[in-house]
């Protein structure tokens, strides 16, 4: 009977010696990947701030780049801005249907000729007005994404103005998968 009695308290205490390793194993990984993810979207912070300044404070090139599909797409860049920096031109902000997300990246001068790079834009009115998404749709399980929130103003074409945000998301396509 104590054979018995000994093997059984001996798998008990192996199978709770078990779970606790793998707890352990399992909340180190955790705490490494966040550390590691957490820098690679620190590091996209220079280049989606850049993406924003190019956007909100550039009227773009040719002036007339959002008029029609081809002169979107032979545009070296583009530019939401009314002429004053953060004053944004509605008529540029409907020019962004012109983009796909991949053309988006081009437009905004974003060398990425290995995909290895995901943006999205979204433009909001505070009253709800003007809503405008365009760019990559963020996947769930992305945690290296760096986040630019900008506030503005759209200058409607009667002369009036509303206050927006601005948000950039940029991220790195596969992390940890390359």
């Amino acid at each position: 009977m104590d054979d018995a009695a000994f093997s059984i308290d001996f798998a008990v205490a192996y199978t709770i010696l078990a779970i606790l390793l793998a707890c352990t194993f399992f909340t180190a990984t955790n705490a490494i990947s966040v550390r590691y993810t957490a820098s690679y979207a620190y590091d996209l912070g220079p280049l989606a701030e850049s993406l924003g300044d190019a956007l909100l404070r550039s009227p773009g090139e040719p002036q007339g780049w959002y008029i029609d599909p081809s002169s979107a797409h032979d545009a070296s860049i583009i530019g939401l801005s009314a002429g004053d920096p953060n004053v944004l031109s509605t008529y540029k902000i409907e020019g962004l249907y012109f983009y796909n997300a991949s053309g988006l990246k081009r437009a905004l001068g974003l060398a990425d000729e290995d995909g290895l790079y995901g943006l999205r834009v979204e433009i909001r009115s505070l009253d709800g007005i003007v809503n405008r998404t365009v760019g990559y749709p963020l996947p769930p399980d992305t945690r290296d994404v760096y986040v630019s929130n900008r506030i503005a103003t759209i200058k409607k074409e009667d002369g009036t103005y509303r206050d927006a945000h601005v948000t950039i998301y940029l991220w790195r396509r596969h992390v940890g998968a390359m």
